[in-house]
């Protein structure tokens, strides 16, 4: 999860919004984990609730597991409360594939489960360069869930059922990319 303990022990919460960023990433994040485990997948979450991580090192002690994917989960946040959708930040091409499925997977949740329009919101894979997405040897992104600021999508992630949910299209779209 993005966000959480500081080094100096306060909480950073990341865009404020409706609810906290820090809210919708450890929540997701802990759905997340208890949904791959069920799938067989072996994880590693950081504790960012209790404890620092440098978001420079978050990477580096992901190297130490040799994992197959690094996901760093993140609610946007923009001045426009009308901004909506999800959006997967990667670097590397390799990185692209991964991106591109789980962002897909979490636009389709929020279209057909939260939306009333049932408008597709999907802001897509998206290349960039952030200490989390940088060069590894092994696929990395950083998913923007979805708008803590826009009240729409920030009241459907202040609920469990759409965490979870959320949680299970996050799952969805790394079993599409390991599948691929």
């Amino acid at each position: 999860p993005g966000h959480g303990v500081t080094s100096t022990g306060k909480i950073d919460p990341g865009g404020v919004g409706h609810i906290t960023d820090q809210y919708l990433a450890l929540n997701v994040s802990k759905y997340l984990a208890s949904e791959l485990e069920s799938r067989g997948a072996t994880v590693y979450r950081l504790k960012t609730e209790s404890s620092f991580y440098d978001t420079e090192q978050r990477p580096v002690i992901a190297q130490q597991y040799n994992p197959d994917v690094f996901i760093s989960i993140h609610g946007n946040k923009a001045s426009d409360s009308k901004a909506q959708g999800t959006e997967a930040w990667y670097f590397t091409p390799y990185s692209y594939p991964l991106a591109n499925s789980v962002s897909s997977r979490v636009s389709r949740y929020f279209t057909n489960n939260v939306y009333a329009s049932g408008a597709n919101k999907n802001r897509g894979a998206k290349q960039s360069y952030y200490y989390v997405t940088l060069e590894q040897d092994f696929a990395s992104i950083l998913l923007e869930v979805a708008f803590v600021s826009n009240y729409e999508e920030a009241m459907a992630m202040s609920t469990s059922t759409h965490q979870k949910g959320v949680a299970n299209a996050i799952a969805d779209g790394i079993e599409d990319y390991l599948e691929r």
